[in-house]
């Protein structure tokens, strides 16, 4: 297909006059009320600063329109329709940009990204571990010993224990023999599980002894010894003892992190727990122009952990600071009730898992009518302060406990408490919310967000963990939405790779790597899943009134995909399988081109994660094996 042109030539412009399409929404944009609006120096009234045209333009509006070209002045939409029609727009300074026929959209925002972390898991901050054998990874951590200095420590990320072809769980002994003296830490690919050497753990006292605090797990052999495995809230027994990334550090990993979203269409993000200095790092880059895409964050400790207990929300809440502007802005705070459903069985399940236990909430306590008491305060905390919750929560039990927690928030108890239906909370990864627990976060006004990416990733395993019919139901997509509930979509990265395209295929599919389909009755349509990667994180952000969608009047934020998505009626125009193998060709930000496939430095940048696991792909049509 040939390849777009950025070339703002008005001859180009006019030659499209042929192309047709229904009749243009052209007018002047009304005043925006979010970042990005205004005039640029020197616009000139009348006159577009983007133009794309000759493609398929999907608004994502309430009729799903599908134009045929876009007009972008000062940073805002000002004009939708057919490409004839808007060659008014089209002046000796505007960029103009043949789509070829492609399909350009909202930019896409991902609803659940770990931005400054997915930096920091590629190199050189962290070596890559997601490999198929624990001897592979004992491998590349005596590469880095070898080249470390002595007692530095060695920081790893990536590993899946589903994927090792040993057949069992790691342990300290495996690292020791490579990594004697070097104390070794090693993230697995969920950020719940943490696979140390025996070094790591004389550093931080843990022996045989050596409790657990409230939700975490100490693994420990058949004699009672430490196997090197740490779970939960026990994986910051050794993180403590790790020397922290500095200041300049995180924002090289963070502009990596932009890089790379932005080579996938992605024009905004959640950040989902910022402590101080994280905070610093953005507040810093918006205010000298120098954040390149928008970013809504949630508020979590100053030493980037989640509060355990109601005193240490207090003490967020002491220090929150103001709401922030332009492109970075503060929404609430980031809780976390329990685990996640894989072999670590963290989640806080209503019924055992496959093999016996159910998991438990993480917050303070030592019953359950405890924790359930510490998360219910958290949740009330946050709410009569007047901001937004997004909680984690994946198991069903503890679903239950946030649902009920934000039905209080909604109902205003007591003096001093707003409505939470206006605070918009919401639920992280939901994975098992149950329909009653949907219809009671639907009549609070809450939202849930799923994770595609990782459905798809542990399809395959849940079965052997949950049951196959848990397993089946895993990311209700249908369920929520039968229930009334918004449901957002993203990509909780760099537990797995920001790949909407990929996450849009399981959506619409429900297959596991092998092919296998899980769960086809929770299966939903095209528009509903779009939906959930653009209108509904906006409204989740508090912004659907001007991000989201290519309406006029709402920021110029749009991905233009190297192929056919849609077609001229908003239908799927290629196979629901091949969808993952669309490249993106251009990302723009506010009327301005954010990153083209065409430019060979920006290819270099995004691509700098190439090789590693979780955030490559072996080839177009699928997404990588051990992300």
């Amino acid at each position: 297909m040939t390849s777009l042109s950025r070339r703002g030539l008005l001859g180009a412009a006019a030659g499209s006059a042929a192309a047709v399409a229904a009749g243009a929404t052209s007018a002047h944009a009304k005043p925006g009320r979010g970042p990005g609006h205004g005039h640029g120096p020197g616009h000139r009234r009348g006159q577009a600063d983007l133009v794309l045209h000759g493609g398929s333009v999907l608004l994502l509006d309430r009729r799903f329109t599908v134009a045929e070209a876009v007009a972008i002045r000062g940073g805002v939409v000002v004009a939708t329709g057919a490409s004839r029609e808007l060659r008014r727009w089209i002046g000796r300074r505007t960029e103009v940009v043949n789509l070829h026929g492609r399909t350009a959209l909202p930019g896409i925002n991902d609803s659940h990204v770990h931005g400054i972390r997915t930096g920091l898991a590629l190199p050189p901050y962290n070596i890559d571990v997601g490999l198929s054998s624990i001897a592979d990874v004992a491998a590349a951590v005596g590469e880095a010993a070898a080249a470390a200095e002595p007692g530095a420590w060695i920081r790893g990320k990536g590993w899946n224990q589903d994927d090792f072809a040993e057949g069992r769980a790691p342990t300290r002994q495996d690292l020791d023999a490579v990594s004697p003296d070097n104390p070794v830490a090693l993230l697995d690919w969920s950020n719940h599980q943490l696979w140390v050497n025996s070094r790591a753990l004389e550093v931080a006292g843990i022996t045989a002894s050596t409790q657990p605090p409230a939700g975490g797990v100490i693994v420990k052999d058949g004699s009672g010894q430490p196997t090197g495995l740490l779970f939960e809230t026990a994986m910051g027994l050794v993180n403590q003892h790790i020397p922290p990334f500095t200041e300049e550090e995180q924002t090289g990993a963070l502009q990596n992190n932009i890089s790379l979203l932005l080579s996938q269409g992605i024009t905004s993000y959640t950040e989902p727990g910022v402590g101080a200095v994280q905070r610093q790092i953005y507040e810093r880059l918006a205010a000298a122009g120098e954040l390149r895409m928008r970013v809504t964050a949630l508020l979590s400790r100053d030493d980037d952990t989640y509060p355990v207990n109601a005193d240490q929300v207090r003490e967020i809440l002491a220090g929150r600071g103001g709401r922030g502007s332009g492109r970075f802005r503060v929404n609430g705070v980031k809780l976390r009730a329990d685990g996640v459903p894989i072999a670590s069985r963290t989640a806080w399940m209503r019924e055992p898992y496959v093999g016996g236990g159910r998991g438990s909430l993480v917050t303070d306590g030592s019953t359950d009518t405890e924790k359930v008491a510490e998360l219910l305060e958290m949740i009330a905390l946050v709410e009569a302060a007047g901001l937004q919750v997004g909680t984690h929560a994946t198991g069903d039990a503890a679903i239950d406990v946030v649902a009920e927690g934000y039905a209080r928030a909604a109902r205003g108890r007591g003096r001093g408490h707003g409505r939470g239906r206006k605070h918009r909370h919401y639920v992280i990864h939901g994975d098992f919310a149950w329909p009653e627990t949907l219809r009671l976060l639907a009549r609070s006004g809450a939202g849930i967000n799923f994770n595609p990416n990782i459905k798809q990733l542990i399809a395959d395993s849940q079965p052997g963990v949950v049951g196959p019919e848990r397993a089946a139901y895993q990311s209700p997509y249908a369920a929520a939405l039968r229930a009334g509930v918004r449901v957002a979509s993203s990509s909780d990265s760099p537990n797995v790779v920001p790949d909407w395209r990929q996450g849009l295929e399981t959506i619409l599919l429900r297959q596991g790597l092998s092919g296998e389909v899980s769960g086809p009755g929770q299966r939903i349509g095209l528009r509903p899943a779009l939906e959930s990667y653009t209108t509904v994180g906006a409204w989740q952000d508090h912004a659907e009134g001007w991000k989201g969608s290519l309406e006029r009047g709402k920021v110029g934020d749009v991905c233009v995909l190297d192929g056919r998505l849609v077609d001229r009626k908003g239908r799927l125009a290629l196979p629901a399988g091949e969808i993952s193998g669309l490249g993106v060709a251009m990302t723009v930000v506010g009327g301005e081109v954010a990153y083209t496939a065409e430019d060979a430095a920006q290819r270099r940048e995004a691509t700098a994660a190439a090789g590693v696991s979780w955030a490559s792909k072996p080839d177009p049509g699928g997404m990588c094996r051990h992300c």
